[in-house]
């Protein structure tokens, strides 16, 4: 199996060395502490999958409700940072004449606006493709200028297209939801995987 940790015991205090019965109970110790690591790996999953269980139900609850453009732009919002522990999300509505994409700040309520060729969430949005960033800084698409006057500090991205069906057979993006910085169980910024 893969290694998990080691168990090192160091300058035995009665002897010169430690014995081979000294050998065997460390090897018995490591097996009863791989056994407790790996309950613990499957108890952090089991909460993070009912947490998502969660998050989704309330989501669809929620928007099975009748709600305008801004409530629906909140509540996915709300829900989507729950749904895969991100740090931030936003919400952009394609607005195809003018070839943009838009959002309501959740802050401040004021109406965003950017071109819909213009970075990760254009492209996203462009594709029709989902976009995922371990590191946003290594990737020449994040636009840094947004960090340097907000003094927050971007690390992973994941870009979700809302796809609409055409009659055609093919899709185009109605929207796209972005989100920032994976909130990992302990704490710690992480980067977005195969699950959310």
């Amino acid at each position: 199996g893969d290694c998990m940790g080691v168990l090192q015991a160091i300058n035995k205090k009665q002897d010169d060395h430690f014995s081979r019965v000294d050998e065997i109970l460390l090897e018995n110790l490591t097996q009863h502490v791989s056994i407790a690591l790996r309950n613990a790996e499957v108890y952090r999953a089991a909460i993070v999958t009912s947490e998502r269980a969660g998050a989704l139900l309330q989501m669809i609850q929620a928007l099975s409700q009748d709600l305008g453009v801004q409530s629906m732009i909140l509540t996915i919002t709300m829900h989507a940072n729950e749904l895969v522990q991100a740090d931030r999300c936003t919400v952009f509505l394609v607005d195809e004449k003018k070839q943009q994409l838009w959002s309501v700040s959740t802050d401040s309520g004021k109406e965003i606006r950017i071109p819909k060729s213009a970075g990760i969430a254009g492209e996203c949005a462009s594709n029709g493709k989902l976009i995922a960033i371990p590191d946003a800084y290594e990737d020449p698409r994040f636009n840094q200028e947004v960090d340097r006057r907000t003094g927050y500090r971007t690390h992973s991205i994941l870009a979700v297209p809302v796809l609409r069906r055409l009659p055609c057979g093919g899709s185009q993006a109605m929207a796209v939801i972005q989100m920032i910085n994976k909130s990992e169980f302990d704490g710690a910024i992480g980067k977005f995987d195969d699950e959310d």
